[in-house]
């Protein structure tokens, strides 16, 4: 599998890049992000997703939409499972075998809430290849706080221990950037690089709230503005990153957050690369709206309405990627950036040394 995901992603790369310059369709979405719910266990300050009470897809839904994908771009995709909280969604252990026994690669994101032996034997007899759990402290005091439920983070930490103890699974921590943890996030990547996992990433935090305008982005209640406990933490994750190949972000992401928490579009002036994500990605939401991976430039189709081919090759999403290459925006966000060959070639090989592309699972 591994050699086989390689390939096809760099022969992929190459017809995105095609598609871009002359206005073409030749590339496939090969990273797909499906939110198969919005509701959630935790009660997180900056997040009200936990106020959804419906469920409004199906995972059969889901299922056929990974079926299709698979039919038409073959085996060897990445599929990445948010939410909300995923492991509280009914038929998500479906989704996972269905990944498993058709060689799509899947990877969720969970709050780690509802880790218990029980749930993560179910979540191992899944055939799940990688999960990721989001900590924002090693300090329960401040990682529960802002989760909203006491006991969070050691729920989290037991259920990391136990997947890596009883699995061979892909195990990654994220941790957003944020005003109340700056001070101790260096303790923090020491604490989280001790445990059992193969990758961690780091992500400033957005302004996620609409309460609050752009031009007033540092009044927002979680931004960071205390440059000198960015500074240390920036170097210290920098010191770190030349020695441990786990850490996801780039030199560039890391240098960049200084003047990113100055003024978040203080980057924007830069020569910066097309955005090309349109032609290799598309997002599900948790009511079955599909974009081209940024949320910004709207949905393009509905899997309620048409089949996932037909939207990504219809005249919308043709129009829509036209649209994204002219955008000016710095993406902060590791996940969503249009990464240089090298970028990926840097990521590919902690994935790679993790296991994740492994047959022997």
């Amino acid at each position: 599998m591994r050699y086989s995901f390689l390939l096809k992603n760099f022969v992929n790369s190459i017809e995105k890049d095609a598609s871009a310059a002359f206005n073409l369709n030749l590339s496939k979405p090969l990273q797909v992000s499906i939110q198969p719910n919005e509701r959630c266990n935790a009660r997180c300050l900056m997040c009200d997703y936990w106020k959804e009470t419906t469920d409004y897809i199906h995972s059969d839904e889901i299922i056929k939409v990974l079926e299709d994908l698979k039919k038409w771009t073959g085996k060897h995709f990445f599929v990445q499972i948010a939410g909300g909280e995923p492991l509280i969604y009914k038929g998500i252990y479906d989704i996972f075998a269905f990944c498993a026994e058709n060689g799509i690669i899947c990877k969720i994101s969970t709050n780690g809430i509802a880790f218990t032996p029980n749930v993560c034997d179910k979540i191992i007899q899944s055939g799940l290849k990688y999960l990721s759990v989001s900590l924002d402290s090693h300090l329960p005091e401040i990682h529960d706080k802002y989760r909203g439920v006491p006991g969070t983070l050691e729920r989290a930490i037991a259920g990391i221990k136990y997947l890596a103890e009883h699995s061979r699974m892909t195990l990654g921590i994220s941790s957003v950037i944020m005003k109340e943890n700056i001070s101790t996030l260096p303790q923090s990547v020491d604490y989280f690089l001790s445990l059992p996992i193969h990758r961690l990433l780091m992500q400033p935090i957005r302004v996620w709230t609409e309460k609050l305008p752009m031009e007033r982005w540092n009044e927002y209640e979680y931004w960071v503005n205390d440059r000198q406990a960015l500074s240390t933490f920036t170097h210290h994750l920098l010191e770190i990153r030349k020695t441990d190949r786990r850490i996801l972000n780039t030199v560039q992401d890391i240098k960049e957050w200084q003047e990113y928490f100055i003024h978040p579009a203080a980057l924007a002036d830069r020569n910066l690369k097309k955005c090309r994500i349109g032609y290799d990605r598309l997002g599900v939401d948790y009511k079955g709206n599909v974009n081209l991976g940024c949320g910004k430039y709207g949905f393009v189709g509905n899997i309620k309405d048409e089949s996932i081919k037909d939207i990504w090759n219809s005249p919308k999403s043709r129009q829509t990627r036209r649209k994204m290459l002219q955008c000016t925006n710095l993406c902060t966000s590791n996940c969503f950036k249009d990464l240089t060959l090298s970028q990926k070639a840097s990521k590919a090989l902690v994935f790679i040394k993790s296991g994740l592309f492994d047959t022997k699972k």
